[in-house]
């Protein structure tokens, strides 16, 4: 059933920005251009789309979005902004790691600060926005 959502749903929509010094591809379908546009008229501001790589337990690159947020975040057009921050976990405990990502703080080390996405996909299906990144 992938491959066919893949053929039916496109990533048609796409923007390059800097990020530390790199190009960021991002790409998004029709469905989630729609979804934007309807955010916007809505919500009245943009949303935020965070990359995460979540250091914990394991290593874990996630995709969330927000209405609103305290951190700082990069203009793409009107309708989305965007965030990268390399994380780091409160504890390694599986159960609360599953449940709730529970995050410590942002890493800010030289090494971390090193990183960054190389291309972020993301789209609107079922009424939820969903996504991934590659560094």
């Amino acid at each position: 059933m992938k491959i066919i959502d893949k053929c039916l749903h496109p990533f048609k929509h796409q923007a390059s920005v800097d990020v530390r010094g790199k190009r960021l591809l991002i790409k998004w379908t029709r469905r989630a251009e729609q979804a934007l546009l309807q955010h916007t008229r809505e919500q009245n501001v943009p949303l935020i789309i965070e990359m995460q790589l979540y250091f914990s337990c394991t290593v874990k690159k996630r995709v969330l979005f927000h209405d609103q947020t305290d951190f700082e975040t990069i203009p793409v057009n009107q309708h989305f902004n965007f965030a990268f921050h390399p994380v780091e976990a409160s504890s390694c405990d599986p159960l609360e790691f599953a449940k709730n990502f529970p995050v410590k703080r942002i890493f800010d080390s030289s090494g971390a600060l090193k990183m960054s996405p190389s291309e972020l996909e993301f789209d609107f299906k079922n009424d939820q926005w969903i996504g991934h990144f590659n560094i």
